[in-house]
């Protein structure tokens, strides 16, 4: 074998260029032409292949074909090495692409896992909320149920009671009579006899009008009861709302005196929106009712449809009704609307239209939306920003100072001399922050106990009674959704 050359190179790739020509070596010994010089070969002879002996050796043909063959397998060289490098990077970019799917898909699953969590604790509390409540609702109706036939026989018994003292005067008067005619006889056995008879019949209407007024006296403790409970349900505007002091300036201060400005005839900028929000429970939708009823506007419930253009038509004509209105008679209309993340969340095609009616709906339409909901974060920014909004406020589960004007707003009436309230705030307020009773809890602890002493035919319940029911009933809201919660409040301040 006939060796042409003998080459050796440094460890390291070098890269070298001559004449604008990059090529690549390793520490190797060579043998024979390299693949490079081969292939020059190779193409300068299939340029030459058509020349004469004078083009080629004479006229420097050949030499000017190597030099084309040199720069075209160079050029091959270079985008082979160009394809290379592309096939490297993108493996690379896939490797990074596939490691940053799994990272994603990782912290997907687990967020969905909490999420799935999440969802279920909240459906498993929305199902224990609405048992409660349902229970609530059956222990209040039986209690009116217990009081109204308590009343409508107290009616029966009067009447009864009276037709036996009339049938009882009847009787003494007959018996008086033939005592006078014994006398005017001298019949003693016949005056001993008729005096008996007296005597016994005066007994017996004596123990049956005892038996009977011990039914009227429940008959009027049951009205009574009545009476302090309509008291409760019918109180107006904040009166309805016990506690939460702080809350009520703030929507008088941003938009209540505006309303009664504008209701005076003067002009006067009413927010376009207010919205309450935290969690389940806390009196969202009652202050809604309250503060229209507080300012004596006009109060209208959007009953939320699946249908988001149904939705958005609904308050569209309230809106055009709340024009009408307040043409007839200058009342404005508070339009509230629950749950507002399910009327318009995020992404909803209804947004958009929703934007343009909220930007001028108290200006043109002299109507504000008051918009409850537990999950803020839900609705689409858009409806967030200034001019739509203005008025946000969270409603946290009471502390102990609201706590105390809740107990005592539904208790009081109710409540005997040794309930310590100050006790009670204490002892439901103490559970915070890890839980948290709501104040629809707190409200069916004592409606729970106002139903229980009216079937024992009792007017009032002690402080011990109180705290085993508080201790019964048990807190609501979860340490979760207190840091829901928190998060929503540091949300809603940017906005």
């Amino acid at each position: 074998m006939k060796i042409y050359s003998i080459s050796t190179v440094p460890n390291q790739q070098i890269k070298t260029i001559h004449n604008n020509k990059k090529s690549y070596s390793t520490n190797q010994i060579t043998f024979g032409i390299s693949e490079h010089e081969r292939r020059v070969i190779e193409k300068t002879n299939d340029l030459t292949k058509d020349m004469g002996w004078l083009d080629k050796h004479v006229f420097g043909g050949k030499s000017k074909a190597r030099a084309q063959a040199e720069r075209m397998v160079d050029l091959e060289d270079f985008e082979k090495d160009k394809e290379l490098i592309r096939q490297k990077t993108v493996i690379e970019e896939t490797k990074k692409n596939q490691e940053l799917l799994n990272r994603y898909s990782t912290a997907i699953e687990d967020m969905r896992q909490r999420d799935s969590l999440r969802i279920q604790a909240l459906e498993e509390a929305q199902r224990g909320h609405i048992q409660w409540q349902k229970e609530m609702f059956e222990a209040t109706q039986k209690t009116t149920q217990m009081i109204s036939e308590q009343i409508a026989a107290f009616a029966s018994i009067m009447k009864e009671m009276q037709q036996m003292k009339t049938e009882s005067d009847k009787t003494q008067a007959e018996l008086l009579k033939q005592l006078i005619e014994a006398r005017k006889a001298n019949d003693i056995d016949m005056q001993k006899q008729i005096e008996k008879m007296r005597e016994e019949l005066q007994q017996e209407f004596e123990a049956k009008y005892k038996t009977e007024d011990i039914k009227t006296k429940k008959a009027r403790q049951y009205a009574e009861m009545q009476e302090k409970m309509s008291k409760i349900n019918k109180s107006k505007g904040f009166g309805k709302v016990g506690g939460y002091q702080k809350e009520k300036d703030t929507l008088m201060t941003l938009i209540g005196n505006s309303i009664i400005a504008e209701k005076s005839g003067e002009q006067a900028v009413v927010p376009n929106g207010i919205l309450f929000y935290g969690p389940k429970g806390n009196g969202k939708s009652l202050f809604a009712r309250a503060f229209a009823e507080q300012l004596n506007c006009n109060n209208v419930k959007i009953e939320l449809d699946v249908d988001a253009k149904t939705n958005l038509t609904n308050l569209r004509e309230a809106a055009k009704k709340a024009q009408e209105n307040f043409e007839k008679d200058g009342t404005r209309t508070i339009i509230r609307i629950e749950e507002f993340d399910d009327f318009a969340p995020k992404g909803s095609k209804i947004v958009a239209p929703l934007k343009s009616l909220m930007d001028d709906i108290s200006q043109k339409y002299h109507a504000t939306i008051f918009a409850t909901t537990n999950f803020p974060e839900n609705i689409d920014d858009i409806l967030l920003r200034a001019g739509r909004f203005d008025v946000k406020v969270p409603l946290a589960p009471a502390n102990q100072m609201n706590t105390l004007d809740i107990i005592k707003h539904y208790a009081q009436d109710f409540a005997d001399s040794t309930v310590n309230y100050e006790k009670v705030a204490e002892e439901i307020v103490s559970v915070q922050p890890n839980e948290a009773y709501s104040n629809a809890k707190i409200e069916s602890i004592f409606k729970k106990l106002i139903s229980e002493i009216t079937e024992l035919g009792k007017t009032k319940f002690n402080h011990t009674e109180i705290m085993n029911k508080i201790k019964e009933f048990g807190a609501d809201i979860s340490k979760d959704a207190l840091n829901k919660f928190a998060d929503q409040i540091i949300l809603m301040k940017k906005w």
